[in-house]
């Protein structure tokens, strides 16, 4: 891991910030609310598309939302049908071994064990020349840029399983895979033969899933929480194809921050000493009226929920009890949160950018050259940049890096995530602007609680500090171990 810049600061979780603000609170009169609950995440339902295209469906079929193979922590259940078991000879000669593979795209949110279960009618004659059903598939997962074999979800083959066929596999966060179900034979026939398949999706991890508390109702409002902490204890419910875990919301309490208008007199305009006071926040720890409980898979409780998080869209009802209270309705996490695509770059080949970073982790202007971007999109979308970094080695300088230059239609925040195939080569990106005597400083890990600097894959960072319209900024992209050419996806999403 990189160090942060001199301006940065210990990054805080935002689910105990409120109990470090209460601490210039007299002890008495603290609201002793202690809310338990659970919260789930249901699974998403896919059907298949089946394009006929011989020998084979070609183009893999993405089980994620909107056209995408990304997945999030749901489980998928899938709806197939197998179309034709005989194997078909292309124009070529080549005979393929099904009659209809159907090929499913998706990537994991997260490494771990993706459990695949299959299930179909084995026939009416268990005993044929095949094996011991009449019905038998193939089942593998393959690595989609490689073609390689990922996992044979044990022999492969779905023979002698009765119907049901469950195995494992072990998979990357952001890698790019495809589910093939083949089918190998029917005594039946040449008959189509429906089939579903669920995969149980990444298993959410404590910090995964954050849970808040509010006065605001609407998940889609930025607000203040009251109260807030983490999902743990989750398990997978085969029966109902959802993951189930507990939460417990420690204290209530109501921190509101004056907006600090002494900058603004006319001694510090003039030149002159700036006497105002700084205002203090006001606290309330004996809370009225109802809570709304929300939760989602959020990087803070402040804001709202970032384009592709999964998220609760209905807020459960509850209120301050001033003791141990048992929430009856479970915090369901039921939708993704709207993700609407502006400007989508692509770095510009040859890639004659040049970028480096001195001693102090600032920028060197004088040694860089930018792809000018532009205007980005501003409130509302989510810009898009896809490019690649040749590594060849260890540290900044013995590697690849890419800039770009852009500006923003008006003053905004932005939270960026970066990502990459390969977890074991480490990339590492910034957005950067000129600050006063400090020169091109990166403004995430200079004036807030996260970074891009880091070895985690993908990056995941948030602005505090706005940036402004009629300014250059550059987005920068680093190398920092590998020993290949490495393609990297970024995702900016403007917010208030």
């Amino acid at each position: 891991m990189r160090s942060p810049s001199l301006f940065s600061r210990a990054a805080i979780p935002a689910t105990i910030t409120v109990l470090f603000l209460a601490c210039d609170v007299p002890e008495t009169g603290y609201d002793k609310t202690i809310l338990t609950g659970t919260a789930t995440i249901p699974p998403a339902s896919v059907t298949e598309v089946d394009t006929h295209s011989a020998p084979n469906d070609a183009t893999p079929q993405p089980l994620g939302d909107a056209g995408s193979s990304a997945l999030t922590y749901r489980a998928v259940m899938l709806s197939g049908t197998t179309s034709s078991w005989t194997p078909k000879t292309d124009s070529h000669g080549v005979t393929a071994p099904y009659g209809d593979a159907d090929l499913y795209a998706f990537s994991p949110v997260a490494d771990g064990t993706f459990t695949v279960t299959l299930s179909f009618a084995t026939g009416a004659n268990p005993d044929t020349a095949a094996g011991s059903d009449a019905v038998v598939y193939d089942c593998y997962i393959v690595d989609a840029t490689t073609l390689d074999l990922v996992a044979n979800l044990g022999s492969g083959s779905t023979d002698g399983s009765g119907g049901t066929y469950t195995a494992s596999a072990d998979v990357l966060a952001g890698g790019s895979y495809i589910l093939v179900i083949g089918g190998i034979s029917n005594a039946n026939g040449d008959t189509e033969t429906p089939y579903t398949a669920v995969l149980s999706g990444s298993a959410p991890v404590e910090n995964t899933v954050l849970v808040g508390a509010y006065l605001e109702s609407d998940p889609a409002v930025a607000s203040a929480p009251v109260g807030g902490t983490t999902v743990t204890g989750w398990t997978f419910d085969t029966g109902t194809n959802t993951w189930n875990g507990t939460y417990t919301v420690t204290y209530l309490l109501s921190v509101t921050t004056p907006v600090d208008t002494s900058s603004t007199d006319t001694a510090a305009d003039s030149g002159g000493a700036d006497t105002a006071p700084v205002p203090s926040p006001t606290v309330d720890n004996a809370l009225t009226g109802p809570i709304y409980l929300m939760a989602g898979t959020l990087t803070n409780l402040n804001g709202t929920p970032a384009a592709g998080s999964l998220y609760s869209t209905v807020a459960i009802q509850a209120s301050a009890t001033d003791t141990t209270t048992a929430v009856a309705n479970p915090i369901v996490l039921d939708a993704l949160f709207p993700k609407v695509i502006g400007v989508q770059a692509t770095e510009a080949t040859p890639d004659t950018t040049t970028v480096s970073l001195d001693a102090n982790y600032a920028l060197v202007p004088d040694t860089l050259v930018a792809q000018d971007l532009g205007m980005l999109s501003g409130l509302g979308y989510v810009d898009t940049i896809d490019g690649s970094l040749t590594l060849a080695g260890t540290g900044w300088a013995a590697n690849d890096g890419d800039a770009y230059s852009f500006t923003v239609p008006a003053a905004v925040n932005v939270r960026m995530t970066a990502s990459w195939s390969n977890t074991t080569d480490d990339l590492d990106f910034g957005i950067f602007g000129d600050y006063q005597t400090y020169g091109y400083i990166d403004w995430f890990s200079s004036f807030g609680s996260t970074y891009c600097l880091t070895g985690s894959d993908p990056e995941a960072c948030a602005t505090e500090v706005q940036l402004e319209p009629d300014t250059t900024y550059y987005l920068v992209a680093l190398g920092y171990a590998g020993n290949e050419e490495e393609p990297y996806h970024i995702e900016l999403e403007w917010t208030p």
